[in-house]
């Protein structure tokens, strides 16, 4: 875009409106955008309105800055970039909505315009950038013309985006090799050991561009279970009983590195349900944290190859147990609206997918469970109950298994503040909004909380941690799992879980050794030299 000012003390600046993306005049997202009457019904369910009371940080608010970008009466700003990802993304207002606004396909398209954006600017150092003083007046002051274009995002964000969208979640292979790292920095007892002698705090105050928010990423994730490169699941898991349906199973990316427990726990539940299990090795990340932080691209590459993958199947219906990737997973349609050769089957996947809940509320599905004497309460992950409008299903399935006492969660669908990965990049509003979602689960009194997303779950353990309440995080189906076993509908063998977990700390620690001695010889060889 261009800023023309020949006469700042005289003059109407002109902004060119995008030349390409989805923020432009006579495109869909226009017309989403133009459907919102501005009437502020949305203001009162936003979380980031309800924290810091700016307009600008509410959906009305950003949908006036998201036409205003498309009439070419505002630039793509570091102001605008702020606004647009201080979005939580969890859709709220679209519930509360009278106009059907679908304000989520609508923040997705602002940080893809944004991150095309992006790829023109230069980057800076990681410092924030300063607007010069604006010559203008209204809500949309204009500003000096200036030689360069005001950079968007600092050089780090830039190198961690590429790292974590291109490199990370697309490979299967890369993302084990991640968690491996990982599993290896908690069981060989490092993890416990930069926590003792202070380290990972020394580590969190070094004056670099991440300084003071290594330490949240590091306490998020819980202690990893399982092998450190886990084996695919089987293909194909036969019906327990006799077979009533043929289901594809998504077991995600990170899902399946950090809860491989909740994604057998869903196979087993599927199969006492007369399913056959279809889950195909082939399969990749769905591409629903590219998309909803801009991402957009990758996340239409990633889709078009889960359809290629899931097709051959014929599958009755597919099956998700993480609500952000449901949600995205269910809008294949709308992602690859434009694109010719995948427009109609991106439309008939969607209609296929399902969460787990969802499609064993709509089938007969197996009552004979056993007795769990648990005091149970829920919250609602917004992409599950916002976004895919799924909210009675899980309660009900939970209030009939025999014996489990469910309370009511004060705010159940108010947001824990993971969003994807808002916990990470926006970590002090995110904190905020776990503070107060902690104090509604104390007030319950539950021994365990249940929700249908793998961020949630992390979000809420991370705040029961820190918060020293002893409480269990689960996804509904681990409690159908565990009620079907205490009917003896099937057994789970029992794994050596001691001598597991010695076999794999020995090996942990024997990678820990090499690395060390490897790096001694080759700092002894370089010294030769």
């Amino acid at each position: 875009m261009s800023l023309e000012t020949p006469n700042p003390q005289n003059t109407v600046a002109t902004i060119t409106p995008p030349a390409r993306g989805p923020l432009r005049r006579h495109t869909h997202t226009y017309d989403l955008i133009r459907q919102c009457i501005h009437c502020g019904f949305c203001l009162p369910t936003c979380p980031t309105y309800a924290v810091l009371g700016v307009e600008m940080d509410s959906p009305r608010g950003r949908i006036y800055q998201m036409q205003a970008v498309a009439d070419g009466r505002m630039q793509i700003s570091p102001e605008f970039v702020d606004h647009m990802y201080c979005c939580l993304g969890c859709r709220a207002c679209e519930t509360a909505c009278p106009s059907g606004v679908q304000f989520g396909k609508l923040i997705e398209a602002a940080r893809e315009q944004i991150q095309l954006e992006v790829a023109d600017t230069p980057t800076h150092n990681g410092s924030r950038y300063e607007m010069p003083e604006p010559l203008g007046t209204g809500n949309f002051p204009l500003h000096e013309q200036m030689d360069s274009r005001p950079p968007l995002e600092p050089l780090t964000a830039k190198l961690l985006r590429r790292f974590f969208f291109d490199l990370i979640l697309p490979s299967r292979l890369v993302t084990s090799l991640v968690f491996a790292g990982l599993k290896v920095y908690q069981r060989s007892g490092l993890q416990s050991l930069t926590h003792r002698t202070g380290l990972i705090d020394a580590l969190n105050a070094l004056p670099t561009p991440l300084q003071g928010q290594l330490k949240t990423p590091e306490e998020l994730i819980p202690a990893t279970s399982g092998d450190l490169l886990p084996r695919l699941l089987p293909e194909i898991t036969p019906s327990f009983t006799r077979k009533r349906y043929r289901v594809g199973f998504i077991s995600g990316c990170i899902m399946d590195q950090v809860y491989r427990n909740i994604n057998e726990a869903t196979i087993r539940v599927l199969a006492a349900n007369g399913c056959e299990v279809i889950t195909p090795p082939r399969q990749q990340c769905c591409g629903a944290l590219h998309v909803h932080a801009g991402e957009a691209e990758r996340g239409r590459e990633l889709a078009r190859h889960n359809i290629d993958v899931f097709e051959p199947y014929n599958c009755d219906a597919i099956i998700i147990n993480s609500a952000g990737c449901g949600s995205n997973l269910k809008e294949y349609g709308h992602l690859l609206r434009d694109d010719p050769a995948y427009a109609t089957r991106a439309t008939a996947f969607s209609s296929k997918v399902k969460d787990i809940s969802e499609f064993l509320a709509s089938i007969d599905w197996n009552r004979e469970m056993g007795q769990l004497n648990r005091t149970v309460t829920y919250h609602d992950a917004c992409h599950l109950f916002h976004g895919q409008k799924v909210k009675q299903q899980p309660r009900d399935l939970l209030n009939a298994i025999p014996g489990l006492n469910m309370v009511n969660l004060k705010e159940a669908d108010w947001c824990c503040g993971s969003a994807g990965i808002y916990n990470i990049t926006n970590q002090e509003l995110a904190s905020e909004l776990l503070e107060r979602k902690m104090n509604n689960i104390r007030a319950t009194g539950a021994s365990v909380i249940a929700t249908g997303n793998p961020g949630c779950m992390m979000q809420i353990a991370l705040g029961a941690r820190r918060r020293g309440i002893e409480i269990e995080v689960v996804q509904p189906v681990q409690l159908l799992d565990q009620a079907y076993q205490a009917a003896g509908l099937y057994d789970v063998p029992v794994r050596d879980t001691e001598k597991a977990r010695r076999r794999q700390r020995t090996l942990a620690i024997s990678i820990g050794t090499g690395i060390l001695i490897g790096f001694l010889l080759s700092r002894r060889h370089h010294k030769r030299d």
